[in-house]
Formats: structure tokens, C-alpha cells, sequence
């Protein structure tokens, strides 16, 4: 019988990918109990959660030798064909395909961001999609990007993130709302309680820029700013020079239960981390983008929401003005926040049935 072997950037310990991969082996789990199911990840001796054999991403000649004719190559979510961060990174993945190919095993992707992508990145990826035999994406700008690249598919569809399906494990708990609403007017005209804003940075670059973001931010909220990390090599937060008191650690959330505990009290988010954002608007909590990452940009701009890149002139006096125009119209941007969410989530369960029938369709 065909197995499916699921690949993406799995076993790093960032939690918006391994949130990705315990999605996609429930969903696969889910609706096809009787299939092997293989995960390709860094960390192989994890334990399985869904009965599932774990083995390593790395050995390729290991993986190629395993895929038989009529295998699955299912690739499942993230930003992982782009060459911005790490060229290797990207032959990697296209070696991996490569070999499903050779192998006469069937590729399919869903829910992909794709790019950025260099010049000759552009040209090697497309290559290789054009093989695919089933591919959706998760914005627009992936798919325009893909359709520069010149790669078509009879099984194409344009959906989104797929931690919009993600099942909910804790609702939101008492008081939350209240405090959500920052500025709102208590009963008995007591004082709202102050807004409180998550901050999702990455470590690495800029850090100039992001000590000045948090000293505006703190300049306007005193108290308000709490730091949060969705990766290993962010946990250490923001790091000034050696021995200078201007460190700044972060909260390192391990876990969708620790993800959501932390989201559920915030007002607002800033962040340069796409699932930050997103788990926010899960909630209906308003949110601002930064960073020079397109993703972030198309997400925002999705969802409404305002997004500044680090280049910006005058970044601190936008983000400051942005801030001002935010809190006395609160309740509208948070309700067009729910109302986008809405229809996120259907679009989720509408590509969740769709990559379910893609894979039924190539198992039978």
C-alpha cells in the first residue's frame, strides 16, 4: 500500500512549523487511518503522536531508497521555497523532490508560501514545480510569484495559512475580552485596564531598530510591552552590546497551549513572526507588521492591518501615529479583525477538504 511522506521545515523547535506538521499528520491521520504515514524531521527521535514513523530529513539517499512508485511526497506548509535566508535550504528541498521524481513517487504541496527568490533560485524552483502533481499556496503573492516562475498545474488552488484550521485548545477565559478592549470604559466608571501589547521580534538584524520600536512603544504604554519568541534563536530576545543592561529577553512559547495563554491576554501585536500575527487575528486581537519580509506585508494587508518594513524613514513617529489612530477605534478594527477570521477559517476548511480529496484521489 502507498505511504505519504510528509516533509516541511519540522524538528528545529519553531513553533509555527511544528504546529504545521501536527496539523497536517491529524488531518492525513484523520482521514486516512489505515495509510503509513512518514514525517521527515531534524529531531527523528521525537515521539510520534499520531502513529507515524519519524526518521531523519537528511539522509536523502536513505529517503529515495525508501519511496516506491505511487509514494506521496506531501510537503506541508511554510515558507521553505525562498532563498532570502538560506540558499541551501532551498536545494535541499528541491533535491528532495528531485528524488520523489526519480523515484516515480507523486509530490504534492499545500499551503506553501513561496519566495522570495533570487534570479537563478527563481529559475531552478520552477523547474522543479512544474512537476507537481497537486500545489496550493497560501496568499496571492505566492501565486503571482509562481505564475512568473511559469509553473502550472491542473490541481492549483490559492487558499490560506493552514494554522487557520488549527483546532482551538483552550477558549478564551474570563476577563480576556475586557482587557482586549485596552481604553474601553469600565462598569462604575472604573479605570479600563491599561492595553496590553505582544512584541514578536527576531533575534537576528536590526537590532538598532528594535530597541528604538520598543522604547516608543513603551514611551506611549509604560509597562504595556511583553517580548515573545516562536523559535529557538529568538529566545534570547534582543541583545545589546557586551554587558550592556539594554538586553532584553524574551518568553519563549513551546506550544500551542503556551501560544494561545499568551495571545489570549494581549490587546494588540507588533511582530516580525507571520504566526505571531496570526494566532492573534485567530482571536480577533489587531495587529501591526514589520520587517522586510513580503509575507508579512500580504498578510497585513489581508487582514487589514497597517505594516511598516525597517527601511521606513521615520519608522518610530508611524508606529507612534499608528498607535494613536489605533486605540479610539479599537472596537471597529478589532470587529473587522473578527470578521476577516471568519472567513479565513472557512477558506481553511474549504482547502483542507480539498488537499484531503487531492491525496484520496492519487491513494485509490
Amino acid at each position: 500500500m502507498a505511504k505519504v511522506y510528509l516533509f516541511g521545515y519540522y524538528g528545529f523547535g519553531n513553533l509555527g512549523d511544528e504546529l504545521l506538521a501536527r496539523y497536517f499528520l491529524s488531518r492525513i491521520r484523520e482521514a486516512f487511518p489505515n495509510t503509513g504515514i512518514v514525517l521527515l524531521t531534524g529531531d527523528p527521535r521525537s515521539r510520534p503522536e499520531f502513529g507515524e514513523e519519524r526518521i531523519s530529513r537528511w539522509n536523502i539517499p536513505q529517503i529515495t531508497n525508501l519511496l516506491q512508485p505511487g509514494d506521496l511526497l506531501v510537503g506541508g506548509g511554510g515558507s521553505i521555497f525562498q532563498d532570502a535566508t538560506s540558499k541551501r535550504s532551498l536545494l535541499y528541498y528541491l533535491a528532495l523532490l528531485n528524488a520523489a521524481n526519480r523515484r516515480k513517487a507523486r509530490v504534492m504541496l499545500f499551503g506553501h508560501g513561496f519566495g522570495p527568490l533570487s534570479t537563478l533560485g527563481a529559475l531552478a524552483t520552477g523547474r522543479v514545480l512544474r512537476k507537481v502533481r497537486a500545489l496550493s499556496c497560501r496568499d496571492p503573492l505566492s501565486a503571482g510569484l509562481l505564475e512568473k516562475m511559469g509553473v502550472t498545474c491542473d490541481r492549483f488552488r490559492v487558499g490560506v495559512d493552514p494554522l487557520w484550521d488549527l483546532p482551538e485548545i483552550e477558549p478564551s477565559g474570563p476577563g480576556q475580552e475586557e482587557r482586549r478592549q485596552g481604553l474601553r470604559p469600565a462598569r462604575k466608571k472604573k479605570p479600563a485596564p491599561p492595553p496590553v501589547i505582544g512584541v514578536f521580534l527576531r533575534r537576528r538584524g536590526r537590532e538598532k531598530y528594535k530597541f528604538a520600536l520598543l522604547k516608543t512603544v513603551e514611551r506611549e504604554f509604560p509597562g504595556a510591552v511583553r517580548l515573545f519568541a516562536l523559535a529557538p534563536g529568538d529566545a534570547s530576545g534582543l541583545q545589546g552590546p557586551l554587558g550592556s543592561p539594554r538586553s532584553r529577553p524574551a518568553v519563549y512559547l513551546e506550544n500551542q497551549v503556551q501560544l494561545e495563554r499568551a495571545c489570549a491576554g494581549l490587546s494588540l501585536v507588533i511582530g516580525e513572526r507571520l504566526h505571531g500575527l496570526l494566532f492573534a487575528a485567530r482571536l480577533g486581537i489587531p495587529g501591526i507588521g514589520l520587517g522586510d519580509d513580503p509575507k508579512i506585508a500580504a498578510f497585513c494587508r489581508e487582514l487589514g492591518w497597517a505594516s511598516f518594513s525597517w527601511q521606513e524613514p521615520d519608522l518610530g513617529d508611524k508606529i507612534r501615529k499608528e498607535l494613536a489612530d489605533l486605540w479610539p477605534s479599537y472596537a471597529h478594527v478589532r470587529q473587522k479583525t473578527l470578521a476577516v477570521r471568519e472567513k479565513m477559517m472557512a477558506t481553511a476548511r474549504e482547502d483542507r477538504l480539498w488537499f484531503l480529496e487531492r491525496i484520496r484521489e492519487d491513494l485509490c
